[in-house]
């Protein structure tokens, strides 16, 4: 059901590029960045890394001067943490990707300067794996839809190609916990 709507949604996207296309109202974007994961898996000795890479492919349409709308998939990387028992060392790691759908708010700032807010929602899948070597192995995903926020700015180097930064929230559910997503990213926006 949920691949039928997001195909659904990306030949919308798709219809909309094409009725578009001559009026510079249509763009797509690539930002690549850190994902800070908000978690307290360092508790009881284990070591965690919560910082990783995270990496965001967006297409976008403009309905006006200042709002549009983006489709987005993104990973937010891997949070990883360790523990050494009984002089074995377990290990487990939660993966999450997803696809996004936001309204965007724009507000020129100052020439070739634009600011954006967005909200929006996103069906966000965080694949889990944990593992004791010898002892046990396992894994599972969890799919949850939840919250998109974001601020951001664009830098328009030309009529047609901007620099973008942005700092995102997402919820990621890991099984009945909700861990909390920060992202800093950076890129290009292409317009058409």
């Amino acid at each position: 059901m949920f691949k039928n709507k997001v195909f659904l949604s990306l030949m919308l996207i798709a219809g909309l590029t094409v009725g578009a296309t001559a009026s510079a109202q249509v763009y797509v974007a690539g930002t690549t960045g850190i994902a800070k994961w908000n978690s307290d898996c360092d508790k009881g000795g284990a070591k965690c890394d919560t910082s990783t890479n995270a990496f965001k492919l967006t297409g976008g349409y403009n309905v006006d001067k200042n709002f549009a709308l983006e489709a987005s998939y993104f990973s937010l990387g891997k949070l990883s943490a360790s523990a050494t028992i009984a002089n074995t060392t377990a290990s487990a790691e939660a993966k999450a990707t997803g696809f996004e759908l936001a309204g965007v708010l724009k507000h020129q700032l100052a020439d070739g300067l634009d600011g954006f807010a967005k909200l929006g929602i996103a069906r966000v899948t965080a694949d889990t794996s944990a593992s004791l070597p010898n002892v046990f192995s396992m894994s599972a995903d969890t799919k949850s839809t939840q919250p998109v926020l974001g601020l951001g700015v664009t830098y328009a180097l030309t009529k047609d190609i901007a620099l973008r930064a942005e700092v995102e929230s997402r919820r990621v559910k890991i099984g009945e916990e909700k861990n909390t997503v920060t992202g800093f990213s950076v890129g290009a926006q292409f317009h058409f």
